[in-house]
């Protein structure tokens, strides 16, 4: 059965639809089947997906499907028979989708920006965790910061935040900086790496956040 990954949270505007889709394309250029899921009403990653059908390069096979509702429980779970990784964009709220998702996932990861409302649903999140641990006892959560800053200590103030929740939440050793060369990728439908001219040290810490996710040595 494959994995079930979730980019995930209750805030919205923090990046999870971008990295959902650089995980689900460096899982596919590491030879994986892949499915990308959009489980946000928004269709961020629907969007995603269409400007990418439009590129005309030699790019890795990401198939995306939206799903939204509490059917994603059963979907889910039959899909990962079919597929060796499954992302899934659960959106900006904590929805029934987004509950339904993480009752059959493997692991949520959990992007915070280095300071303002977002680290203030913390305690939020962590009871929305142990609350889905009593029917889904094996599910990892783990935050880490997206968005950081080049210097300074908010990144490492809200990591200490992390880790006073650190009996529900895993506090991942990646950081993903604020890099426009993400971005910029994303409204093309590529991933980071996908650029015509690659921002390396996105590339790399994006590539450092699949490595821990997926538990592989086999990313590009």
């Amino acid at each position: 059965m494959g994995k079930i990954l979730i980019a995930g949270g209750i805030k919205g505007g923090i990046g999870k639809s971008t990295l959902a889709a650089n995980l689900a394309v460096l899982a596919a250029r590491a030879g994986k089947d892949v499915l990308l899921v959009d489980a946000d009403p928004q269709e961020t990653t629907a969007t995603w997906a269409a400007a990418r059908s439009e590129q005309t390069g030699d790019l890795a096979p990401v198939t995306t499907v939206t799903i939204v509702g509490k059917q994603i429980r059963d979907e889910l779970r039959r899909l990962a028979d079919k597929y060796a990784v499954v992302v899934v964009d659960a959106g900006a709220r904590d929805t029934s989708t987004q509950r339904a998702a993480l009752s059959v996932a493997n692991l949520v990861l959990l992007p915070f920006p280095p300071r303002g409302p977002d680290l203030w649903t913390l305690d939020a999140v962590a009871q929305t965790i142990s609350d889905i641990r009593t029917i889904n006892e094996g599910l990892r959560a783990a935050a880490f910061v997206n968005r950081a800053d080049p210097i300074g200590s908010d990144n490492a103030e809200a990591e200490a935040a992390f880790a006073e929740h650190a009996e529900v939440i895993e506090a991942a050793p990646v950081r993903i900086g604020n890099r426009k060369g993400i971005a910029v990728a994303h409204l093309m439908g590529l991933a980071a790496c996908e650029a015509q001219r690659p921002d390396t040290k996105a590339v790399s810490e994006l590539d450092a956040l699949y490595r821990y996710a997926l538990d592989t040595a086999d990313a590009p």
